[in-house]
Order: C-alpha cells, then sequence, then structure tokens
C-alpha cells in the first residue's frame, strides 16, 4: 500500500510507512505519542480514529471504546484521521 495519508489532529500530515505499525510510522514522523509495552497490553498509544479505517495486526487486550484503537496494533488501510491526546 503505497500514499496512505495519515492526519493527525488535523494540523500533522504525513505518508505512512507500510512497513511498520502505526506507532512505528508515527515515531518516524516524529508524531508525539504515548506508548509503552508496544504490544497491545497498556492501552498507552491510544488514539481516535475519526475517518478512514485500519486493520488490525494483532489483537488488543484492552478494552477499546467504539472508534477508539491503540496505534501498535494497527496499520491504516486507506487514508485515514486520527486525534491524538
Amino acid at each position: 500500500m503505497s500514499n496512505v495519508t495519515v492526519t493527525v489532529n488535523k494540523t500533522i500530515v504525513f505518508d505512512y510507512d507500510d512497513e511498520f505499525s502505526l506507532l512505528d510510522s508515527m515515531e518516524e514522523h516524529q508524531v508525539p505519542v504515548n506508548y509503552s509495552c508496544r504490544g497491545g497490553y497498556c492501552g498507552s498509544c491510544k488514539v481516535k480514529l475519526t475517518k478512514g479505517n485500519v486493520t488490525l495486526v494483532q489483537d488488543s487486550l484492552v478494552p477499546l471504546p467504539e472508534g477508539e484503537v491503540l496505534a501498535c496494533c494497527c496499520v491504516p488501510h486507506g487514508p485515514i484521521s486520527i486525534e491524538v491526546d
């Protein structure tokens, strides 16, 4: 997948590198994001998906409200917009 745009908090835009999780790509593009375990256990990298879809690459062990995903557990499936605290 190429030319997938990620928009963060309506102000940061970058092209997703499809070799990484969303979290890895955010870090690569110097987007501030909290994280701890990188494995779906802690929930620190939770983001709100406001537009588009993601594909889960591993199961989250943290219960999440609808519309929220763990950046360490997913990859964008087309252009997405997210909100990060």
